[in-house]
């Protein structure tokens, strides 16, 4: 006797074959790598947003605690470094420059006080490499923002008993920005939006810059070190017309 078996395909219906569904596949992956870049530029463009967004909170912060301070601002660089504008806490363990917003509890919420695109976790929020909140000890602690080297700072106040810069002194010029790092590193390092810069201005208005006004002080300021070439590279405040990264993003 022959059974047969009663499992049979439906009628008019028919499988796909080999080559149908290598042509479906590749439609697929060609979709995807159409849509990945978009998807890439919109994420950018919405964490650029966001970052604008965490500058004018800290410029919110820093009108706040130049309302109980005098007009003075806790802005500057370290040493001879014009670039470390960031700081928290140096590597001294002293609280120092926009450090003091947080002594002075003016600093809340400071996940707004860092960039969402930064890749590096020296310049993160919370991170091993960069605690928070400051430990008090000997651990460099950093804000994700970088801000305009006004005053040279030794420990926790500007050094040789200058005062610090007053807000309303800057009120049309730039305070804050989200250029980090040593700039001896490479652009991509020291500008977290690769075609923009976001700055924020003594007014607390901010607004994206074309990279090309950071990129030519970016290359003079390599291999100078602490110089004073490097510092003038950063701000010329003597002859603004000579021009520098800040006396830039003044004019722009």
């Amino acid at each position: 006797m022959i059974i047969r078996s009663s499992h049979r395909p439906p009628a008019g219906r028919k499988a796909f074959t080999l080559v149908e569904l290598l042509v479906v596949i590749g439609i697929i992956a060609l979709l995807i790598s159409i849509l990945l870049p978009a998807l890439s530029k919109a994420r950018e463009q919405a964490q650029q947003a966001a970052c604008l967004s965490n500058l004018r909170q800290l410029g919110a912060s820093m009108q706040l605690y130049a309302n109980d301070f005098k007009d003075q601002i806790p802005i500057g660089y370290h040493g001879a470094q014009p670039w470390t504008g960031y700081f928290v806490v140096n590597q001294s363990g002293v609280t120092t420059l926009m450090g003091l917003m947080y002594a002075s509890k003016h600093m809340e919420t400071p996940q707004a006080y860092f960039c969402p695109s930064q890749p590096d976790p020296r310049f993160q929020y919370a991170t091993p490499e960069n605690p928070w909140p400051p430990t008090g000890a000997a651990v460099l602690t950093r804000l994700g923002f970088t801000s305009r080297p006004t005053v040279s700072w030794d420990g926790s106040k500007p050094a040789g008993n200058k005062g610090m810069t007053k807000m309303t002194h800057i009120k049309s010029k730039a305070m804050l920005s989200d250029i980090i790092g040593i700039p001896m590193s490479s652009t991509d390092f020291t500008s977290v939006h690769h075609k923009k810069i976001n700055v924020l201005y003594g007014d607390r208005g901010a607004r994206a810059l074309p990279k090309s006004v950071y990129e030519p002080y970016q290359k003079k300021v390599e291999g100078q070190g602490t110089g004073s070439g490097a510092i003038l590279d950063y701000l010329n405040e003597t002859d603004p017309t000579v021009g520098s990264i800040w006396t830039d993003f003044d004019k722009n």
